[in-house]
């Protein structure tokens, strides 16, 4: 486990702006995180509300009938939070408002082994 913490911290480092990756299932239980600084890390507890919210803009955007949602993009005064759901995961970026929102959905691809890895841990 202490090696998917350590490529989450180095994923973190990928993307200027990222303060907060949070690994959850589709419950809100959050199964990893890394955050960039302390200061992120002590800002995290507002942010972990939007993550059991995916679901419920999941099925409002569901409504539009486009197909079936997968990533929820929220811009505010001060930052950014993109969660895309990947299978058994949701993963939660939290960044500042001007980090690139591209570069963080391209995290997806990288962050693929990890999600491979944590799911024969927790899914045997």
């Amino acid at each position: 486990m202490e090696d998917l913490r350590r490529y989450l911290y180095q994923t973190l480092t990928k993307v200027e702006g990222l303060n907060s990756i949070l690994i959850s299932d589709h419950d809100g239980v959050i199964v990893l995180k890394a955050h960039a600084n302390k200061s992120s890390e002590q800002n995290s507890n507002y942010k972990h509300s939007f993550i059991s919210e995916f679901n419920s803009a999941s099925e409002q955007a569901g409504k539009l009938e486009l197909g079936k949602n997968k990533t929820v993009i929220c811009f505010y005064t001060n930052n950014q939070v993109v969660q895309l759901n990947c299978s058994r995961f949701l993963i939660t970026f939290v960044a500042s408002e001007k980090a690139n929102t591209g570069n963080i959905l391209g995290l997806e691809k990288v962050l693929e082994p990890l999600l491979k890895d944590l799911q024969a841990i927790q899914f045997p």
